[in-house]
């Protein structure tokens, strides 16, 4: 009986440790959302905070799906310098972003930018 005891919650413990483990494995690699779709998010969220131009949205997408296809490849790649790259990329999409938009929309912009861009933060493994 004492047996039974000891050996269920060390039974249940492996159990868990197993299942964390492997959601941690798919939540690494896990692949981005096609650009196209993480363009159009954006876009969405862009219009119904910012209340954008035909000009403007056409702008936009063009400089999204140019910066997202960029961090994909970026991604592919993984050099050393990566990083840097990908920080010189958020700054000129963040400049084309900011000289498309009217002062109003800026401000907006700029309280709205995390969470349309969220920084991906590495899991701790």
């Amino acid at each position: 009986m004492k047996k039974s005891i000891t050996l269920v919650p060390l039974l249940f413990l492996l159990m868990a440790t197993t299942i964390n483990s492997q959601n941690r494995e798919q939540r690494i690699r896990q692949e981005p959302a096609p650009v196209k779709e993480r363009v159009e998010t954006i876009l969405k969220k862009f219009n119904t905070e910012l209340t954008l131009t035909e000009k403007q949205i056409k702008s936009s997408e063009e400089i999204l799906t140019d910066f997202f296809t960029s961090t994909d490849e970026l991604r592919k790649t993984r050099s050393r310098d990566s990083r840097s790259k990908l920080e010189s990329l958020t700054k000129k999409r963040d400049e084309d972003l900011e000289a498309l938009l009217t002062e109003s929309q800026l401000k907006k912009f700029n309280d709205i930018k995390e969470e349309l861009f969220p920084r991906r933060r590495r899991p701790n493994n």
